[in-house]
């Protein structure tokens, strides 16, 4: 009744809005073209089933198929938790594709004082049986090992699959993304995307869209993508607005891969995010806008000093914000540093490598 299913596996990602984006994605479709005799499970919460289309079978998270498929099922891949969080059945083999490579603390990397560190001991165990835990870069080896009580032969330098469309010329395809989103040719587009904060599904619009548009609409666009699409933009006031026009402000969170967004975009503005590792990828220009960096480095905690981070520029006002946009240096050789530096493992073969890692430990069960 128990025995473990040779072809099974179960894509774990109840992060993204899609419940099958991120690196998962990437993955299942070159593992369906690779092993078209395994079955694929996608789980997604009950109230927000969707229709994944690459999937053979979608689970309701926590409902008792669910359970019964993740305790037979050979493989399991996620870019988040486990579905199995307490045990892990001999033989089968657990991918764990983390949604991005960290500047914010994690879990025991935080402040042992902190309040919620018991917690977080207790969430790290599910961890503790992972095969493989995949890098972005060498740098990050260290820090994940810490925050969730790794040995370093858990970790492997994969890169992150999400980024392998980032290496490929698609100039149809680019086009096409840009009239589905009502984008004009004729300028820049400048995306804003901002990493999580505790506004419960809420993010603040920091700075006067008006200002921006008087200063920048006559050559430049802005795209809008809150954290994995899924926030409202509010105002300091915490209320809902509604910002877009289609003529300087434009609605990027509807749309599932941020990557094919980094695509089109000429300049990306963000913080904390991971964005700012992937985005380096395309050798395209950066701004970090970290108008709340004390605060948010209060809070959270970061694992990167913001004085002497990155090459590129950090403004703290809005002011500031448009003049690093009107005034944006040429790329310089800092930006191969800080990419050789931080992901080097990223080739646009992550794919491939991590299917590789996975059949690999699959067969030495």
């Amino acid at each position: 009744m128990f025995k473990l299913e040779e072809n099974w596996v179960v894509f774990f990602d109840l992060f993204s809005t899609n419940n099958n984006g991120d690196s998962i994605r990437p993955v299942a479709e070159e593992l369906r073209k690779q092993r078209p005799d395994l079955k694929f499970f996608f789980c997604c919460h009950k109230n927000q089933k969707k229709n994944i289309e690459i999937a053979d079978e979608i689970l309701i998270n926590k409902s008792l198929k669910f359970k019964y498929v993740c305790m037979k099922a050979k493989y399991i891949i996620s870019n988040m938790g486990f579905p199995n969080k307490r045990f892990k059945r001999n033989g089968q083999v657990f991918i764990q594709i983390w949604h991005g490579s960290p500047i914010k603390k994690l879990y025991l990397s935080k402040d042992k004082t902190d309040k919620r560190y018991k917690k977080h001991i207790k969430d790290v165990k599910q961890y503790k049986k992972t095969d493989v835990f995949c890098l972005q870069g060498e740098y990050f080896r260290k820090i994940f090992e810490e925050a969730f009580n790794l040995k370093s032969e858990q970790l492997a330098g994969t890169g992150l699959p999400r980024n392998d469309i980032l290496f490929k010329d698609d100039k149809l395809f680019d086009q096409n993304l840009k009239k589905q989103l009502k984008l004009p040719d004729n300028k820049k587009v400048i995306l804003y995307s901002p990493t999580w904060r505790r506004y419960d599904h809420k993010t603040l619009l920091p700075f006067d869209l008006q200002y921006l548009k008087k200063e920048l609409s006559d050559e430049f666009v802005l795209l809008l993508r809150s954290h994995v699409g899924r926030h409202k933009w509010t105002n300091e006031n915490n209320e809902p607005i509604n910002i877009f026009d289609n003529e300087f402000c434009f609605n990027g969170g509807e749309y599932p891969d941020i990557t094919d967004l980094y695509r089109i975009s000429d300049i990306l503005i963000s913080d904390y995010s991971s964005a700012v590792f992937d985005f380096a990828l395309t050798r395209k220009p950066e701004i970090l806008y970290i108008y709340d960096y004390e605060d948010y480095k209060k809070e959270f905690g970061l694992y990167f000093d913001y004085n002497n981070f990155t090459p590129f520029p950090t403004p703290r006002t809005q002011e500031e914000l448009v003049n690093a946009i009107k005034n944006y240096p040429e790329i310089s050789v800092q930006y191969e540093g800080f990419v050789n530096k931080y992901c080097e493992y990223e080739t646009g073969c992550s794919t491939q490598n991590v299917i590789s890692e996975m059949l690999k430990r699959g067969s030495q069960k």
